[in-house]
C-alpha cells in the first residue's frame, strides 16, 4: 500500500522503565535509512506495509544506547584530553595541531 505524502510520519517514543526506543515509520527516506543502518538488526525490523516489494511503513525497538537525538548512530567515545579542551572552550582541532 502505498502512503500519501500528507498521511507519512516518523514516530518515536521513548519507554523509562525498559529503555527503550519504539520507533514507526511511513516516512520513505527514513524507512531507507533505517534499513540501511548497520546499527539495525534486521531481524526486528517489523514491515507493516508494502508497495511493488518495497516497504513503505516500517516498525521496531531499540536500546537507548544508539539512539542519539532522533537518529541511530554509535554514542561518541572521546579522551579525557579532548573533555578537558572542550569544557576550556577549545575545538578538536586545536587538540590535532598540538
Amino acid at each position: 500500500m502505498k502512503i500519501n505524502k500528507e498521511e507519512q510520519e516518523t514516530v518515536q517514543t521513548y519507554e523509562v522503565v525498559t529503555g527503550k526506543w519504539n520507533i514507526f515509520t511511513s516516512v520513505p527516506s527514513h524507512i531507507r535509512y533505517y534499513m540501511k543502518n548497520p546499527l539495525l538488526n534486521k531481524e526486528n525490523i517489523e514491515v507493516l506495509t508494502e508497495h511493488e516489494g518495497k516497504p513503505t511503513s516500517i516498525r521496531f525497538t531499540v536500546e537507548d544506547s544508539i539512539v542519539t537525538k532522533s537518529f541511530l548512530r554509535k554514542r561518541r567515545t572521546i579522551s579525557e584530553e579532548h573533555k578537558q579542551a572542550l569544557h576550556a572552550g577549545k575545538h578538536k582541532w586545536v587538540l590535532q595541531n598540538k
